[in-house]
């Protein structure tokens, strides 16, 4: 099939690659990533959360109000006085996106680059599909995030306290980003995050420098040789934690403590 950014999260398009999405999750469960390859665990993508992020990206691309209303056609009222209106809990997706743009560095940099650029490549024998945000003239890639908050995070797997874009596994993202695009001919200089705190209104824009995209890599190519062994017949690990994992526990003893 052709991919687009229309067709790029399709269900033919996710059963023919597999995306960074797909890793992250494979990373941090395996027998949840396995089940929804098996179509037994469907990830809701319309929370609101989903939706949330997608506006955000939208809206700080330069996308008109006719263009989100079209794509997003949720974010709006549609009963009662604010009819037409964004909903409460979608402006502050919009206020984000303007907060962003108020730094003339990143607006000139988000203006001249390419938007939602397709490529497809392989990595440990496994076919790949990836969508950057924003590609740059020089070949550096960024992707647009919106975090629940740039406070440290709690690591279940560490048992420890992580800055949030680790925990959130966006270097394992951004070096697949960089791996598929070098294979397609670019040289990519750079890779980062420009991200806005859904919390406060904070902006940061991060790169990721060569001792964590080598971490990543490492991380990535050891996942992705599980996740080929697992569709070759290996059984998937569990969590133990997380909503699928969770979803199929059964008691069957008491746990003396």
């Amino acid at each position: 099939m052709t991919l687009t950014p229309e067709t790029y999260h399709s269900p033919q398009a996710r059963a023919q690659w597999v995306s960074s999405s797909d890793i992250k999750r494979a990373r941090r469960c395996e027998a949840q990533w396995y089940s929804s390859v098996c179509g037994k665990y469907i990830q809701d993508e319309e929370k609101p959360a989903f939706v949330y992020g997608h506006l955000f990206e939208a809206a700080v691309c330069g996308a008109s109000m006719d263009t989100i209303s079209a794509a997003f056609p949720e974010v709006f009222s549609t009963r009662g006085p604010r009819k037409g209106e964004v909903k409460a809990e979608y402006l502050g997706a919009l206020q984000l996106s303007e907060a962003v743009r108020r730094s003339p560095f990143l607006s000139a940099l988000i203006d001249r680059c390419q938007k939602q650029v397709i490529f497809t490549g392989t990595i440990e024998g496994l076919p790949v599909r990836m969508m950057a945000d924003l590609l740059d003239e020089d070949g550096s890639i960024y992707d647009i995030k919106s975090a629940r908050s740039f406070a440290p995070a709690w690591d279940n797997d560490r048992e420890e306290y992580r800055e949030w874009w680790s925990v959130y596994d966006y270097p394992i993202q951004l070096w697949v980003y960089r791996e598929i695009a070098r294979q397609n001919g670019l040289t990519v200089p750079r890779v980062g995050l420009i991200a806005g705190d859904k919390q406060n209104h904070d902006v940061q824009a991060l790169t990721f420098g060569r001792e964590t995209m080598a971490a990543a890599g490492a991380d990535t190519r050891y996942t992705m040789r599980r996740m080929d062994a697992i569709l070759s017949g290996d059984a998937p690990q569990e969590c133990g934690r997380c909503e699928w994992c969770l979803s199929q526990k059964i008691i069957t003893e008491f746990t003396e403590v």
